[in-house]
């Protein structure tokens, strides 16, 4: 057994403990996270309020499911800046319910770290116009710490995302295949964060659930 100061260990979403913000709602007809439905330029995000984690050592593994719209954007797993932060939304379109600062979303970028599932190619912020996972501090969707090109996600099917953290380094997997596993710089992991996930549309949409 491994005993860390204000440690914490969730198995299952406890609903009491996240806040909703945006579009982002239960569905508990189908026992499902909801971030987004497929209307054009939406956000949503769900986030742990009970308790802030460090930032520096994070370990989650989650299902996530794109598809049924017309093509965009994507979503992503979100370590926010407890201290720093003023809302839970980020910018839509490329900022993917995290995102901001760029010709391609119109809203604020979240403080922290965040690992996006992107699944539409924004010419001049994205790395690659293939599907991509991305991994950014403090939502700067211009400037990627690490990035990788992934098999096509809106197969409207459900995926498998593992993501280990222990500051510098990041292990991304999905479906089993690891696509980021490095030591990272350019930014800050020790803060105290609220553990949540994001996701955007933007003309094109998507179904985005957890």
């Amino acid at each position: 057994p491994v005993c860390q100061q204000a440690g914490f260990d969730e198995s299952l979403l406890e609903l009491e403990g996240w806040a909703f913000s945006g579009s982002a709602r239960w569905d508990v007809k189908n026992d499902w996270l909801e971030l987004t439905d497929d209307t054009p330029y939406v956000v949503g995000s769900a986030f742990t309020t009970s308790i802030a984690v460090s930032g520096a050592s994070v370990e989650i593994t989650f299902l996530f499911y794109i598809g049924e719209g017309s093509g965009a954007d994507g979503l992503s797993l979100t370590a926010i800046d407890s201290d720093r932060a003023t809302t839970y939304l980020g910018g839509d379109g490329c900022g993917i319910g995290y995102g901001g600062h760029a010709s391609c979303t119109s809203g604020p970028a979240l403080p922290g770290w965040s690992i996006e599932v992107d699944t539409f190619y924004n010419g001049g912020q994205d790395p690659t116009p293939e599907d991509h996972v991305m991994f950014t501090f403090n939502g700067d969707v211009d400037d990627p710490a690490a990035w990788a090109v992934i098999p096509e996600m809106e197969d409207t099917g459900w995926h498998t995302m593992r993501v280990v953290v222990t500051e510098p380094h990041v292990l991304v997997e999905i479906d089993g295949v690891a696509y980021i596993d490095e030591d990272l710089t350019g930014g800050i992991f020790d803060f105290p964060a609220m553990i949540g996930f994001t996701a955007g549309t933007g003309s094109l949409t998507n179904l985005h659930l957890i």
